[in-house]
């Protein structure tokens, strides 16, 4: 059973408050036990897409940066890029979306770091041996780094109901290929209307799978078609498209989705457990999480801070201290009731990412 550190914060709360508890958080908790001097530490964080306005603040984030620049080593902020058409999608733009978010190294005093390269594909195959995969595939920067704090805000998800320590881990650092194969069981299609025929994604197909084909109405308009047959789902046409024409069917099952999810997961956290520790804020909690590119309804008043080094610990407090605060219902079931957020925390104890039981201490 591991301890999970709460920090209470109120919704009145103002920043200076905040930028306190979090710092006595990490102390009281003893955060940074997993960094060593000379360490290149990730910092995990999401930089908010266009238009959301409820992602957390780089102020909180530099707390954790100064603290670990404290013990001597070297941190670096971090996510990666996303699958859909955003301004996220590609690591010029991510960071250029960043900096106007507050996230630069001017503000934090460290770099800020795209993990999986410019357009997603620097990413590393870790071997797992789960019943779904056998290796994962986890964006480079964050196996190479030599400790990893992981910044967490609580949501709700559309499709798993909860989107928190777990999901930051598991969708958050995975590669693109490693987002492909967690959201969809199909392989891309073109929108024939989108296309302009600029053969792009044919010069990137690394399986030969894009031919050129020629519509049958009078226009003779041309466009890409995929083979099904001869496609690997890698991912390489939805990157190179600005088109917006290469599609993927969105349709797994939650269960799949968050037993996915929870598989890499367990590709970071297996080579790097003893070097993991976690934050996760419970304030501001939104029915959406921070990839939607508007202010999102919030479903339950702030609660504080938690912090922890198991991931599944951490998810079952987020569910245990909604609840309380709620009365009634949990953030998962406030935001999207038709999911069980549960799946992911059994499945998460039966592949050896955490435990659900906890001792909760109240600094």
């Amino acid at each position: 059973m591991s301890n999970v550190y709460l920090a209470r914060v109120s919704s009145s709360a103002s920043t200076a408050e905040i930028e306190d508890k979090i710092r006595l958080l990490i102390k009281k908790s003893d955060l940074l036990r997993v960094v060593t001097s000379n360490d290149l530490t990730a910092v995990k964080c999401h930089f908010g897409e266009e238009g959301n306005s409820t992602y957390l603040p780089a102020n909180y984030i530099k707390q954790v940066v100064e603290a670990i620049t404290k013990v001597g080593a070297r941190p670096f902020v971090t996510d990666t890029n996303v699958l859909y058409k955003s301004r996220r999608d590609n690591s010029y733009d991510h960071l250029q979306l960043a900096r106007e978010h507050g996230f630069s190294h001017e503000t934090l005093q460290a770099p800020v770091i795209i993990a999986d390269g410019i357009k997603g594909k620097n990413e590393k195959e870790i071997l797992i041996e789960a019943p779904q995969n056998r290796t994962v595939f986890i964006a480079s920067d964050y196996v190479d780094a030599d400790s990893l704090i992981v910044i967490t805000h609580a949501t709700g998800h559309l499709a798993t109901g909860l989107g928190a320590t777990i999901k930051n881990l598991g969708m958050g650092m995975a590669s693109r290929k490693g987002k492909l194969r967690q959201h969809s069981v199909s392989h891309p299609l073109i929108d024939a209307k989108n296309c302009t025929a600029c053969e792009k994604c044919l010069q990137w197909c690394p399986s030969d799978a894009i031919k050129m084909v020629s519509s049958n109405s009078g226009n003779k308009h041309h466009y890409a078609q995929i083979n099904d047959e001869d496609c690997i789902g890698c991912g390489e046409c939805l990157a190179t498209c600005r088109m917006g024409a290469v599609k993927f069917k969105w349709d797994s099952s939650s269960k799949f989705l968050q037993q996915q999810i929870v598989e890499h997961a367990l590709g970071i956290v297996k080579i790097k457990k003893d070097k993991m520790a976690y934050l996760t804020f419970l304030v501001q909690m939104t029915k959406d999480c921070d990839c939607l590119p508007q202010a999102a309804e919030f479903v339950v008043e702030d609660i504080g801070i938690l912090a922890g080094f198991d991931p599944v610990a951490l998810d079952q407090a987020v569910l245990d201290l909604t609840t309380r605060k709620n009365g009634k219902d949990n953030l998962a079931t406030l935001s999207y009731a038709a999911h069980d957020p549960s799946i992911q925390l059994e499945y998460g104890e039966q592949v050896g990412l955490g435990q659900r039981e906890y001792q909760l201490i109240e600094i």
